[in-house]
Order: structure tokens, then C-alpha cells, then sequence
């Protein structure tokens, strides 16, 4: 009978969401808006309008074409909307590869959607093919007639080219204008811009951005995290709460020197724009196989080192507002990470707590 009964209660389940599809669907495009307008948040730079991509088309002469092309994924972007719909359908198209060896397409290529009111996730069935397609039965804890609040994650390694969000003809939407609030700005590596999450809103920095309840604009370019004076030029252009360097993975190369150096002309070159905005840096979280490898052990540590002596340099000298979050810190252990650097779900959300803490006291949070 409890077997009948939980049977029955499934099939009704579904039968309640499945009465979209006898329905039309009416579909939505974020970038369908009146001039002036975006409905595209995390995005520091909207004039051009009609895309999802990190980087605005005046930069792509200024920055390295590795830089450029990554710039076109849509890490940290998102978009957000009201319906009163439980059926909710998002379908887009893609410009390159769905998955990688070591990240699933869900991380990849996929997309993720939450409601807002109790950050509660909302797993979606998918289909990956020319057109990528994900659905959506939101039917618990719902308030009758009312217009939720969701907040859709978008992909964390591919370009969006085009996408809608469908709702049965009849139902409620709007989408929402990000509101005019500074955003926390994060710059880094390929960990910063999402790898290696098994779905987009396990990136540390959307995580971070959850937790806290503040835009974060995403400058993560994988493998290119290199604190480069274009790409801190295009920070000054953010008017940012707090600003993070997160680049010693993409550092393990170059001599202390070029450590100590790249570190603070990057902070003295924000601090020319921004004499009092937050500056934190953050260590490398190191190596799965650093208790093995010898190599990998000096990578990291010899990385942070310099770092460290440069930060400490920049605070002698009188450099206001700069922070420093230490490896012990991030919690980061072997068991958190995909590969010998990439975070798992885990490892990103142990990084997102651990600087979530440092953020709230700097910013009285």
C-alpha cells in the first residue's frame, strides 16, 4: 500500500508539473530589452548590449587573444526574473565544446537555476545537443499567486550565443534589472572562473556571491589569471566594493622577483584609481599531489612566498585597505580538488566560506 500510495503521489507530482507541456510556451529573451536597459547581472560592462560575454568589445585590441576569447565565456553571469510559473524551460545555443575531461557538461556548458527566497536549488532534467535544453518543476513551498523570485547561473566555460526562458501562456514573468549596487570583482585563473564545478552555481565566486547577497563581476580566465596591467586597467573601470587577486596558480613559473613585481604594480596600479577600495589577495591553494611531489610542493609555496614578501612590502610602504588570505585558510585539502589543482564542489565550497569570512569582517558584513 505505502509502495501504491508513494507511487501515486509521484505520478500526481508530475502529472501537476507535466500540464505545461499540453500548454503553449511562451518564451523569453534576456537581451529582447528597450536601449539603455540590461537584464544581464554580473556583467561590468553592458554598452554593447546583445551578449553575455565579461569583457566589453573596445578591450578586445587591448587584451591577449587567449584573454579575449575567455572573456566571451559567461562565468558569473547571470539573470534573474518573476513568475508565478511552475513550469519553467530554458533552452540556448552554445559556441564551443559541452565538457571537458576532468569538468562535466552540466559545469561545462550547463546552466542553474535557484529561488531566490530560500536559496533554494532547482534541479532541472537536461539535454545537450545543437540546442541545449533544461527543465524546470517548481511546485514545493510555493505562496498561491504569488511571483517568485529565481536567479538562473549561466554556463561557467562556454559562450552563449542565444537563449530564452519559456513559460506556460497564461503564467506571470518579468525579468529583473540588476539594481545599482557596487559588485565585489574577482580576477584570477581558471579556479576563479569555475573549473572544476559540476554545475555553474558551484563556482566559489557565484557561491560567494549567494552567500553574501552581492553582485560579483567575474574575471577569471583560465590559465591567463597573470595580473596583467590591461586587465587591471579594465578593473579601475569598476566602481567595485572590494576587489580580489587571485592569480599565484597562473604565477608557478616566473621567479620570485616577477611574483614580487607583478604584485605590486597591480595593487599600486589600482590604488592610483582606487585609493580606498578593499585589495585582497589570495594565496595559491596548492596541490593535491604536493605531499608526494617535490615540484609541486615549491610551485605553491614558493609562489605564495613571494607574494607574501610583496604584500608585506606594500603594507611598510603605507598601502592602506590590503588584505591577505593564506592557504591554511582556504581549507582546500586533497580530497576537495578534481585533478592536482582544480576544485571539486567541495573544495569550491570550502574556498567560498573561507573567504566569505574575511570579506564580511573587512567589509562589516
Amino acid at each position: 500500500m505505502r509502495k501504491l500510495l508513494k507511487s501515486m503521489s509521484l505520478a500526481a507530482m508530475f502529472a501537476l508539473c507535466g500540464t505545461a507541456m499540453a500548454q503553449e510556451t511562451v518564451w523569453h529573451n534576456p537581451l529582447d530589452v528597450p536601449a539603455g536597459k540590461t537584464f544581464v547581472h554580473n556583467q561590468a560592462w553592458n554598452e554593447d548590449g546583445g551578449n553575455y560575454a565579461r569583457l566589453p568589445m573596445r578591450a578586445k585590441d587591448k587584451v591577449r587573444e587567449a584573454v579575449w576569447d575567455l572573456s566571451r565565456n559567461s562565468a558569473g553571469i547571470t539573470l534573474r526574473f518573476k513568475t508565478d510559473a511552475k513550469d519553467i524551460n530554458v533552452k540556448y545555443t552554445v559556441g564551443g565544446g559541452m565538457s571537458m575531461p576532468h569538468m562535466p557538461a552540466t559545469g561545462v556548458s550547463g546552466v542553474d537555476l535557484y529561488r531566490d527566497r530560500d536559496k533554494g536549488f532547482c534541479f532541472g532534467s537536461y539535454s545537450f545537443g545543437d540546442t541545449v535544453r533544461y527543465s524546470y518543476c517548481v511546485d514545493r513551498g510555493v505562496r498561491p499567486g504569488a511571483m517568485e523570485e529565481f536567479t538562473l547561473y549561466l554556463p561557467l566555460y562556454n559562450t552563449v550565443n542565444e537563449m530564452w526562458i519559456g513559460v506556460p501562456d497564461g503564467s506571470r514573468f518579468e525579468f529583473v534589472e540588476p539594481e545599482a549596487v557596487k559588485p565585489l570583482v574577482l580576477y584570477g585563473t581558471s579556479i576563479a572562473q569555475g573549473a572544476c564545478a559540476s554545475r555553474p552555481a558551484m563556482a566559489w565566486g557565484n557561491i560567494l556571491s549567494r552567500n553574501l547577497g552581492m553582485p560579483l563581476v567575474n574575471l577569471g580566465f583560465s590559465g591567463n589569471g597573470r595580473l596583467e596591467p590591461e586587465l587591471i586597467d579594465k578593473i579601475n573601470e569598476i566602481d567595485a566594493e572590494a576587489i580580489m587577486l587571485d592569480c599565484m596558480p597562473n604565477l608557478i613559473g616566473r621567479s620570485s622577483e616577477e611574483i614580487e613585481s607583478l604584485v605590486t604594480e597591480a595593487v599600486k596600479q589600482i590604488r592610483k584609481v582606487h585609493p580606498d577600495v578593499p585589495v585582497v589577495l589570495i594565496e595559491h591553494a596548492g596541490y593535491s599531489n604536493a605531499p608526494t611531489n617535490e615540484v609541486k610542493f615549491y610551485e605553491y609555496d614558493h609562489s605564495n612566498k613571494a607574494q607574501r614578501k610583496a604584500y608585506e612590502a606594500l603594507k611598510t610602504s603605507g598601502v592602506k585597505n590590503l588584505y591577505y588570505i593564506e592557504r591554511g585558510d582556504l581549507g582546500v585539502l586533497p580530497e576537495g580538488i578534481v585533478d592536482y589543482v582544480h576544485p571539486s564542489d567541495l573544495g569550491m565550497m570550502r574556498q567560498a566560506t573561507a573567504v566569505e569570512r574575511h570579506l564580511r569582517k573587512i567589509l562589516d558584513k
